[in-house]
């Protein structure tokens, strides 16, 4: 029977309100993750153009919206977790094995591309039946949404994810709601999920499509409760198990700059239609009408001069004496690809992307300006660290109670450990540890802030010191490299 959505409060009218605000979301983003596929839709100029001008438009399409999330998704690399039980530079091993099984090493890497394209990122926390084991999957935010806490919007209220499965052949509205307290007008009530379904047959257009809510046409699925629903084991500890990764202000990383994009397709799109129109020189003669009339004066038919004066290497023409060649000049292209260039340092400029990753010339660049754009890409990474970790730290305590491991699920204990945002050169690595030395740096510190290995690897690299000190001698193990610079060569034990 047809969903009730006219209660306020009720299941029905939670759903509806969801499905509202994700159509809204669907609305604003298709055109974004266009823009990030980099298949989106032509100019209105271009509707009524032949299908040759539309497939010319299509090369012209640079595709810097992928670059620029890239650019800030390829650093994001999560190293280990930290936990109540081992929260030391290596990482809780238990923590490690427990992110592998549940996927969540997996996934985070498509929760961290869809929340810098979309500006927002999902991913659900729940229990296998088949298996009893706690997983994490990545949603898509054109088919998940969430409402939080007025007063804490780390709190997520209830939450909607709507999809179509093409086996059943229906769309699937799955309802999330929150333990609440009792009022005085209701009682208390437990975490639960609901599901609703319709009947939908499956196109080539379907997947994954824009899913809409429609109560005449939905049943609540008898399967998991019905209207009632499902309730959330204990384990849930009374939370909705949806977790948002907001980017920063909510947005994309190139959500707000693209007309800038635009305005770089176009000039590309110049560029090329310039280019080829002018491939071939034109020419024409400058001839007497006496000498080269236009119609025959023996039969009077129009003289085809196309015809007459093929081009090609063993054309040979017969002109009058009189006759001049004329042959166009070649365009210059130097003001346009100048335009172009640019407005690619204004695009790297706002989204604090490097130039050199989105032309080669931008190596060339000043030694200031590659430094603003090294930095201003740097501190992005680290924003987006302590952004996505906080809500990578909540998924994580929810897996522990989930797997019923209380002693690691405090989530004020859980600290994610990260990659270096910045990684350096070789040679500056190699210089800055020598300098790192001589100022008394110890030996596993420079390892780790310098040489950026991982803890991990550094623990395996001082028992292969020690293997070396033991083989070698300890003066050849752990001697420094020499340098003019390095004021001494004292030993180092490990």
């Amino acid at each position: 029977m047809p969903i009730n959505v006219d209660t306020p409060g009720s299941p029905g009218y939670r759903l509806q309100r969801l499905a509202r605000k994700l159509e809204e979301n669907q609305k604003r983003l298709e055109p974004v993750f266009q823009r990030y596929e980099n298949t989106q839709p032509l100019p209105a100029t271009l509707l009524d153009a032949p299908e040759t001008a539309r497939k010319f438009f299509e090369a012209a399409r640079t595709g810097y919206a992928e670059t620029v999330v890239r650019a800030v998704k390829y650093p994001l690399r999560l190293q280990s977790f930290g936990t109540a039980v081992d929260n030391s530079g290596d990482g809780d091993q238990g923590a490690h094995k427990l992110a592998v099984r549940s996927g969540m090493l997996t996934e985070v890497d498509d929760v961290h591309r869809v929340a810098l394209v979309a500006g927002n990122g999902y991913a659900i926390v729940a229990m296998d039946p088949a298996t009893q084991e706690p997983y994490y999957t990545a949603e898509d935010p054109r088919q998940c949404v969430t409402i939080h806490d007025p007063l804490r919007q780390s709190v997520v209220t209830e939450s909607l994810k709507a999809f179509h499965h093409p086996d059943d052949q229906r769309d699937y509205f799955y309802l999330y709601t929150r333990a609440t307290p009792a009022t005085a007008t209701a009682p208390a009530e437990r975490a639960k999920v609901r599901r609703a379904y319709r009947e939908r047959p499956t196109t080539r257009r379907t997947a994954p499509g824009v899913i809409r809510f429609s109560p005449a046409a939905c049943d609540w699925d008898e399967t998991m409760g019905g209207e009632a629903g499902q309730e959330l084991p204990d384990a849930y500890r009374g939370q909705v198990p949806v977790f948002r990764y907001r980017n920063e202000e909510g947005v994309g990383e190139f959500e707000r700059h693209i007309g800038l994009l635009n305005r770089i397709d176009h000039m590309v799109l110049q560029g090329m239609v310039i280019a080829t129109m002018q491939a071939f020189k034109q020419r024409a003669i400058k001839a007497a009408p006496d000498d080269m009339p236009d119609e025959d004066p023996v039969t009077g038919e129009t003289i085809d001069y196309d015809d007459v004066l093929k081009a090609g290497p063993d054309a040979l023409w017969r002109l009058p004496e009189t006759a001049e060649i004329w042959e166009s000049g070649n365009v210059d292209l130097t003001p346009v690809w100048t335009g172009l260039d640019r407005f690619e340092r204004q695009f790297s400029a706002v989204t604090f992307t490097p130039l050199a990753v989105f032309s080669p010339d931008g190596q060339n660049q000043s030694a200031e300006g590659a430094s603003f754009a090294r930095e201003g890409r740097t501190f992005k990474v680290e924003d987006r660290q302590d952004r996505f970790g906080t809500v990578h730290a909540q998924a994580l305590s929810l897996l522990f109670s989930l797997s019923g491991d209380a002693e690691r699920e405090p989530v004020e204990s859980i600290s994610c450990q990260w990659r270096p945002a910045e990684r350096y050169s070789l040679s500056e690595k190699g210089d800055a540890l020598v300098k790192y030395q001589a100022g008394g740096v110890p030996w596993r510190t420079r390892m780790i802030e310098v040489g950026q290995f991982t803890p991990h690897q550094v623990t395996q690299m001082q028992t292969e010191r020690q293997s070396d000190a033991m083989l070698f001698g300890e003066e050849e193990a752990t001697a420094p490299p020499t340098t003019d610079t390095a004021p001494g060569s004292a030993t180092e034990g490990p």
